[in-house]
């Protein structure tokens, strides 16, 4: 059966939602994480190197366990179901971190857990000393690499777009299409021992993205991870996540810019009155809270559904989580920085950096919304 046609829970085992006290530590341990590592002026001085080390706190979330989230206790993690990840990404999001905790814990970490050879490998993910990054096989993209077998290797043709933190990886997961079988193709490789042509770049935000070209490049046989089913099952899986992640990340970044713009209404005051005592602003922050309030709930339900829901529940929920989210992300940003008038736009402005990351998340919800767009139909 088609891995996107199974009215199953999504090819992987039910995970079991962390304890109330083990997520309460978590929660504190994120949260003292960002004030300690991610203090606003610090993180912009950071971004205004010519070179970022996108790596600088990499040790430091392997050291407080935040690396192991992801992962099953058998596979050396601390366990937690889908809505945990969730929660700690929205914690994250307050700091606007720059080390790619969900793309290569969480994304690449997913697909490199349902390999042959997991346990070997996830430790020296958990622990630090390595970062993967999925590379293809996105929800939304255009992107196809092809690969075709060759004299007891694969040759790879294609190129991948805008994938973010692969010049920061270690190892890529590569997703490609195998052109005389059809069938889905990961393999995991060094990058520095692929022949790609790399164009480096920063995102909106400040985070790194890599275009990249593969011609004619050859690679061994035995770089292979997954394929066929399985492939395919650990490819809609990470999307899952993926979809997941950003709408959390979203929802956490809106709920901080509510606190930033009400502490801004309530001290700023204008003919002798604070601004918050003005009805038509009342109004506007209320449709921010609302625009919130919706995208955390649906957020939520679309994070219990990959550990509970078949694959259609958590098709339909994350095409209206990624819609309901992008919409909410576009008016809580904008409104942010309209209330905090000309200032709001400006790179002193935590406001306006918190905008460029809401604007990087709704470019990403938008092909998910394209790709599924034929479930209105």
């Amino acid at each position: 059966m088609n891995a996107s046609t199974d009215p199953r829970v999504c090819g992987v085992a039910m995970s079991i939602a962390l304890d109330s006290e083990t997520k309460n530590i978590i929660d504190a341990t994120l949260l003292r994480f960002v004030e300690e590592f991610y203090e606003f002026t610090e993180r912009r001085e950071r971004l205004s190197d010519k070179v970022v080390d996108y790596r600088r706190f990499w040790p430091n979330l392997a050291q407080l366990g935040v690396l192991s989230m992801p992962f099953t206790q058998e596979q050396g993690g601390l366990g937690g179901c889908a809505l945990d990840i969730a929660d700690a990404v929205t914690r994250l999001a307050k700091g606007l971190v720059l080390e790619p905790f969900v793309e290569s814990a969480v994304i690449a970490g997913s697909v490199l857990a349902t390999g042959a050879q997991a346990q070997a490998r996830l430790g020296e993910l958990i622990d630090g000393e390595v970062i993967d990054i999925l590379l293809g096989g996105r929800v939304g993209s255009d992107d196809r690499l092809q690969l075709a077998r060759h004299k007891g290797a694969y040759r790879l043709n294609g190129t991948l777009r805008v994938q973010q933190f692969a010049a920061q990886a270690d190892f890529w997961l590569i997703a490609a299409q195998d052109t005389e079988t059809g069938e889905s193709i990961i393999l995991r490789l060094a990058a520095d021992t692929v022949d790609a042509r790399v164009h480096s770049y920063r995102l909106l935000d400040g985070r790194s993205a890599s275009d990249l070209h593969f011609s004619d490049v050859l690679v061994s046989e035995s770089s292979l991870w997954l394929q066929g089913a399985a492939a395919e099952l650990a490819l809609l899986r990470a999307n899952r996540l993926a979809a997941t992640c950003l709408c959390a990340d979203a929802v956490g970044i809106m709920e901080f810019l509510l606190s930033e713009t009400a502490e801004y209404l309530r001290t700023r005051t204008q003919f002798g009155q604070p601004l918050s005592s003005f009805q038509a602003l009342q109004h506007r922050y209320a449709d921010m809270q609302i625009a919130y309030l919706e995208s955390r709930a649906i957020t939520r339900k679309l994070a219990v559904s990959l550990d509970t829901g078949t694959a259609t529940e958590q098709r339909w929920l994350s095409f209206a989580a990624s819609s309901v989210v992008e919409r909410a992300a576009a008016l809580v940003g904008h409104e942010a920085i309209q209330m905090h008038g000309g200032m709001g736009a400006t790179d002193e402005l935590v406001v306006s950096h918190c905008n460029s990351r809401l604007v990087v998340i709704e470019r990403q919800l938008h092909g998910w919304c394209e790709a599924n767009v034929e479930l209105l139909e």
